[in-house]
Order: C-alpha cells, then structure tokens, then sequence
C-alpha cells in the first residue's frame, strides 16, 4: 500500500546548499554591479588637473615710488581732517611760551586750516583756537579767550599744506622699508630727517633722524597716519611720539574768518 505524506510535509526538492549558492551568486552580482556604478561615476566625474599650476610670482613693491605716489596723491587733496596726539613725555612748541599736546583741525588747499588744540602755558594747561586764511592768522588768547591777529610763522600751516608739508614729506623717508600690505592698507617704516618737519616744529636738533611709521590707503595712496618717534627739539625729552591722522579726504569745508 502506498502511503501518501502530506504536502505541508514534503521537502523542498532543492538542496540546502544550491540555495545558499544562488543567494551568494546574487550578493555577488549586485556588489559587482554597485561597484561598477562607483567605477563609472567616478571616470564620467571632473578630475582635479594633476598637472602642476604654475603659481605667479609676486611683483615686487618698489617702496620708494610708492612714497613718491602717495605723496602726490596727498598732496593733490583740496580738504582733509588732521589730529596730532602726543605720548605722555611731551608736545609741539607753537611759540616761545605754548607748547601743543594735542590737535583737531581742517586743512582747506592752499592756504585754509582751523585748528583747536590743547596745550601748556608755561605750568598752565590751557586750550586755545587758531584760524589761518592766506596771510592772516588769529587764535584765541589762551587765559582770556579773546580772539587776536598773530604773526603768519605762529601757524602750523606749512606742515599741513598738502603740497609743501605733509606730501613732501613722503619722499624725504630715508631707507623705507614694506611693513605689511592688505586689500586696504600699507604700512612703511623708515627714518625721516627732522628739517623735514621744520614747518611743524621750529627750532629743530639738526642733522638728526626719528622713525616714522606710515600708513598709506592702498586704494586711493593717501597718507592715513604717521608716527614720528623720537625727540626732534632741543627743549623737549626723550622718547616723544607723535601721531598724526588723517581723514575726511576731498569733503566740502569753508573756513570762516572769525567774527
């Protein structure tokens, strides 16, 4: 008698391992197709030029005609706004009895400049104003207030013409050397023979030199501020620095005589 077994019973016919064997050639067939994929993404993809890109060799800064430049460029200015500052060992000598600490002024070409400043009157610590237009200059007395017509030197004018004080002053820089540059600034570092600051400064020890650190706008070659460090008088100490800044370039000013 034959006996029949259930179908839920009967055996897959397939062996074990043929099972095994398919699913293995299948694994093995997408792995093989996934990296082929990767293979010909990767060759089909921008690949980086391996060859060598030459990199352009920096022209250099021929710092001196840069001074040159920049001393046109400043003294071309019709207007500019000034400030002088001093370090705590001294100031500028405007007169026999007043000495400047510090200044706030617009220069208007070529023979404009108001200025207040603050200053020393002997022990005295005063404030004062000063005006000069072409050939007539006024400040105010310094313990009274009053406004009075004083002699034409007694101005610092020569110093803040564009022209004759601040912009040539940029070429008179002895051994300049390149300091740092940027997109907005250069700064230049050298000597500068005190007759050169004559206008500014008087009375002067002759044949002597300061260090002068300048800071140039590297888009328009303006003079944004120099440091003058050392001592440039007889009568003053040692270790005197000042600064000079300059800004509001080309803005519209009128300077107006005193009333």
């Amino acid at each position: 008698m034959t006996q029949t077994i259930p179908e839920s019973e009967q055996l897959d016919p397939t062996p074990a391992n043929e099972v095994m064997t398919v699913s293995s050639m299948i694994a093995t067939l997408l792995g093989t197709v996934f990296t082929t994929l990767i293979v010909v993404g990767c060759a089909h993809s921008p690949q980086p030029d391996t060859a060598a890109t030459p990199v352009p060799t920096p022209t250099p800064i021929d710092v001196e005609a840069l001074l040159t430049r920049s001393g046109e460029a400043t003294g071309a200015l019709k207007t500019f706004r000034f400030q002088l500052e001093h370090n705590r060992e001294g100031g500028t000598p405007l007169t026999d009895t007043l000495t400047v600490t510090e200044a706030d002024g617009t220069v208007v070409s070529p023979d404009g400049l108001s200025i207040e400043f603050a200053g020393t009157v002997g022990n005295f610590a005063v404030r004062s104003s000063l005006i000069t237009l072409g050939d007539d200059s006024y400040m105010t007395n310094p313990l009274t207030g009053v406004w009075e017509q004083v002699a034409r030197e007694v101005s610092p004018l020569g110093f803040f013409d564009p022209q004759l004080g601040i912009g040539s002053m940029m070429t008179e820089v002895q051994s300049p050397v390149l300091v740092s540059k940027s997109d907005a600034e250069i700064e230049i570092e050298g000597a500068l023979p005190v007759e050169a600051l004559k206008p500014l400064l008087g009375g002067l020890t002759q044949g002597t030199t300061v260090n002068v650190r300048l800071t140039i706008d590297a888009d328009t070659l303006y003079l944004e501020q120099a440091i003058l460090d050392g001592r440039v008088t007889a009568t003053e100490p040692d270790g005197v620095v000042r600064t000079i800044t300059l800004s509001e370039f080309n803005e519209q000013v009128t300077i107006e005589p005193p009333g």
